[in-house]
């Protein structure tokens, strides 16, 4: 009888792992062969994915029934690059390289009126209202946005704030992401730059220096801000504030789908001159 059980249980474990695709790799940069640091990685659209960490490396394991799907590799800067999952499974060692996007110049228009510092977003809060993920994927990325008005005046993005806190953790990664407008939701990125931070998780707000990036824009946009977990760490140990009303924006994964909440809003906000 003993014997059967142990035979059972190793059929089991091994049905088990025959059931998913288990990817292990590195993404480099095409030309320098460097490692590239948080590179989202996902089905796009179906909240599976992950990240890179720091040196480049992730891990993702799939459902066997997604191995005819393609993963999306995409990184600030960079081009993206969509892989069918077979040929990752069978590349051995398992590289990634990402070419380098080439981005023109940003046009900056010079007006004879003195431009005026202004604040585009939700500036409030209500401390009963706070946002995170509500479900456990993998050690995988979150990200909340907001809408951001310009109206077609030409703005310069001078700083970014969000209000945020933990119970867990004394401090988190992140990155600062802004989104075109695609029919309502964030679409591409409106900046080819890695604005990647690490900040204090004490409550209240933090501040993102944008000026050192040139960021010149007359076009509505989103502002992102992705939370980057560490291995290891709790996916749900960042809570971001926020206040009732209005509408706020969220993906639970490395390239998901986006998906608006009406009721309430993050409490985040740009410092522009215009």
């Amino acid at each position: 009888m003993k014997q059967i059980i142990t035979l059972l249980l190793l059929l089991f474990s091994f049905t088990t792992e025959a059931q998913s695709i288990k990817l292990q790799g590195r993404v480099l940069a095409s030309e320098s062969g460097q490692p590239l640091p948080y590179v989202n990685i996902g089905i796009r659209n179906k909240n599976i994915g992950t990240a890179s960490d720091a040196q480049g490396r992730f891990i993702l394991a799939l459902p066997s029934e997604r191995a005819q799907d393609t993963l999306t590799f995409s990184a600030v800067g960079y081009q993206e690059l969509p892989v069918p999952v077979r040929a990752l499974a069978s590349m051995v060692p398992l590289e990634v390289r990402l070419q380098e996007k080439v981005t023109g110049l940003q046009e900056v228009e010079v007006h004879s009126r003195k431009p005026k510092l202004r604040r585009l977003g939700v500036t409030g809060r209500l401390p009963v209202v706070w946002g995170n993920p509500d479900q456990r994927e993998e050690k995988d990325i979150y990200e909340f946005a907001n809408f951001i008005k310009v109206s077609g005046k030409p703005t310069e993005l001078l700083s970014a704030h969000f209000y945020l806190t933990s119970t867990k953790l004394d401090s988190a990664l992140f990155r600062i992401n802004l989104y075109r407008n695609d029919n309502g939701l964030p679409g591409d990125r409106l900046v080819e730059q890695p604005i990647v931070r690490r900040f204090s998780t004490k409550e209240g707000w933090l501040t993102v220096d944008l000026e050192p990036f040139g960021i010149h824009t007359d076009e509505d946009f989103f502002l992102g801000i992705e939370y980057l977990p560490a291995t290891g760490s709790d996916r749900l140990a960042i809570m971001l504030g926020g206040k009732l009303g209005g509408s706020s924006y969220s993906r639970k994964a490395s390239l998901g789908s986006w998906e608006k909440f009406v009721g309430a809003s993050l409490s985040g906000y740009v410092t522009v001159r215009q």
